[in-house]
């Protein structure tokens, strides 16, 4: 059975986006293998930067998703799962968007410029220090749950793979 794919530069996006988050989530959890390696304000700046980046390319996945739409799922997927998908991908790309708007209005109330890379400077938004407070409340809780929706994805997506057998973990091969 040949299934329908992602054209390469969308798995690509979802590759790169997925790994960036990831980093990110590790970056905000402060993991301790990356204490070992990068000071607390280096993976702070890092995890700004990253968060930055997740934001620009999930904008750049969803101008590219107006065009070129998933290819469908295969015909033997019942209808709850059909839905189950679609919420999900529309939740990521909600926590993919808020996630980086939280970040940046906490960083806005912080003392520290925002910038890009160190590149490009990022104007702050005007944020009063409750404002700021709550973002960051919102940030932290939002990043944690986007933690366990990764797992869950990641874990949907193998027993797609090993259990139902229904190859629909190879629509996203880039190659």
């Amino acid at each position: 059975m040949d299934l329908p794919i992602y054209d390469r530069f969308a798995a690509g996006l979802h590759s790169l986006t997925a790994a960036l988050v990831i980093v990110l989530i590790l970056l905000g959890l402060g993991a301790e293998p990356l204490r070992d390696r990068i000071d607390e304000f280096a993976m702070l700046m890092l995890h700004k930067w990253l968060g930055m980046t997740v934001f620009v390319l999930t904008l750049a996945r969803l101008a590219w998703r107006i065009g070129h739409p998933p290819p469908p799922l295969p015909d033997t997927t019942p209808a709850w799962q059909r839905s189950a998908a679609h919420l999900v991908h529309w939740v990521f790309y909600a926590f993919l968007l808020g996630l980086p708007v939280l970040g940046y209005l906490l960083s806005s109330g912080g003392p520290y410029p925002l910038n890009w890379f160190g590149l490009i400077d990022v104007p702050k938004a005007p944020v009063t220090k409750s404002l700021a407070d709550a973002a960051h409340r919102a940030h932290v809780v939002g990043g944690i749950t986007m933690a366990v929706l990764v797992l869950v994805h990641v874990c949907a997506a193998l027993w797609h793979q090993f259990v139902q057998r229904d190859r629909l973990l190879a629509r996203m091969r880039i190659g």
